[in-house]
């Protein structure tokens, strides 16, 4: 079995449910666009979101972690992925608005009717995650999209690890910008599936 058939198998779904779901996920990219336009804010490419989407929903994880928000497109597509089963998105930032003016805050993109289930988490990850992953914890999924340095990336994956469930989904944004994903799911003998672009998913056999 390939690692993408892993994948589908460990979603417990199969190719063509996975792009079902991830169809359902069209109405956010709508949004996205009537938003945010050309403009480029750091968000995901609209097939990523679909992928985030559907991989979060299929999974089933409630407890969500993410560390960068951004304008909120990825918290968005994960907290109505979770809405069946009222899941909870903690997501970490900086906290650093967008805009010519600097009017709109970290996770605009979030509608009113969703955050309820959403906390925002703002300093530095080096500071804030650890103590946050435990309070909130453990968690089911865990979503890596902040710097993507070595050392950052390698710091927030193994502090995620520690506070994951035995069963669990790690997604990594701009994976292939450092060697650090590769080597953590080497070293601890976790699965890395890379669909397309620069994302991944991390998860156990």
């Amino acid at each position: 079995m390939d690692v993408q058939d892993k994948f589908f198998s460990y979603l417990k779904t199969d190719r063509k449910n996975f792009e079902v779901t991830a169809k359902e996920a069209e109405p956010i990219n709508e949004e996205v666009k009537r938003r945010i336009g050309s403009r480029d804010y750091w968000q995901v490419s609209e097939r990523e979101l679909e992928y985030i989407y559907a991989s979060v929903k299929l999974f089933g994880g409630r407890i969500v972690a993410e560390t960068g928000v951004g304008p909120g497109t990825t918290s968005y597509a994960i907290l109505k992925a979770t809405e069946d089963f009222s899941g909870h998105l903690y997501s970490f930032d900086l906290g650093q608005p967008f805009g010519k003016e600097k009017d709109m805050p970290v996770g605009f993109m979030i509608p009113d009717s969703l955050r309820d289930r959403f906390t925002l988490i703002l300093g530095d990850t080096k500071k804030t995650l650890e103590k946050n992953l435990i309070y909130f914890g453990p968690f089911d999924v865990f979503f890596h999209d902040s710097e993507h340095t070595y050392e950052h990336v390698k710091f927030e994956l193994e502090t995620a690890r520690k506070n994951l469930r035995s069963k669990f989904l790690i997604i990594v944004d701009n994976y292939d910008w450092t060697h650090a994903p590769d080597e953590f799911a080497s070293a601890n003998g976790y699965n890395l599936f890379h669909p397309f672009d620069d994302i991944c998913f991390i998860f156990p056999d």
